[in-house]
């Protein structure tokens, strides 16, 4: 003997304590995962402030990058990519090194890499939980771009320098943007910039200096 058809469950129709068991289990998945990130924000803010306060944070950049080579750079580029309080952001420092004879190939590598490290600590935040921009109109604007040519935004705003790229990777790690392709994207965008950058800075920056004195 045959079932009769099965009607669908109203979950209107239901207790308040079944049909709000579905949506306390949603709520405590999203808790789990958000806790998931806090381990590794320690982590990398506890490297973060340690490199600030034991390194030798230089009173003149340029001789900073003169002295410390790719080694400076690569620092520079990742605290630059998390921190306002460095003094110049990696871009500025492959340019630097680049007019001091550093190789603007690798130069760019090394600055890309250590802005890309820097912009995926901003990842991490962006997507362990509900980003404090949430409300700015800017930011929703942003995120909704992000939301639709995830790529296309992730890129552009990393090869061109401008003041929306880390809204654009909090808006990433929000929407769980896949990280791997976040970080290639971003890698590729910053490590373009860096080599105009450097080699900017190996035709430019003598130039630039004699014009100064």
């Amino acid at each position: 003997m045959e079932d009769g058809p099965k009607c669908p469950v109203d979950q209107d129709a239901l207790p308040v304590g079944i049909a709000g068991e579905g949506a306390r289990d949603a709520e405590g998945l999203v808790r789990l995962r958000r806790l998931y990130y806090i381990p590794v924000l320690v982590v990398v803010v506890a490297i973060i402030v340690a490199v600030l306060l034991f390194m030798d944070r230089p009173t003149d950049a340029k001789e900073y990058v003169k002295s410390s080579g790719y080694t400076g750079v690569l620092l520079m580029a990742i605290i630059g990519s998390t921190s306002p309080v460095w003094p110049i952001p990696g871009s500025v420092a492959a340019f630097l090194a680049g007019g001091f004879g550093l190789n603007p190939f690798v130069l760019a590598l090394v600055a890309g890499t250590g802005e890309a490290l820097g912009e995926s600590i901003i990842y991490a935040a962006g997507k362990g939980g509900q980003p404090m921009v949430a409300k700015w109109k800017r930011y929703r604007q942003i995120e909704g771009w992000t939301a639709r040519h995830g790529a296309l935004t992730i890129f552009l705003t990393s090869v061109i320098p401008n003041f929306f790229g880390k809204l654009v990777t909090i808006a990433a790690g929000a929407l769980h943007y896949p990280w791997w392709k976040f970080a290639v994207l971003c890698w590729s965008g910053k490590t373009i910039k860096d080599l105009c950058f450097a080699l900017a800075g190996a035709g430019l920056f003598d130039i630039i200096v004699h014009l100064f004195d």
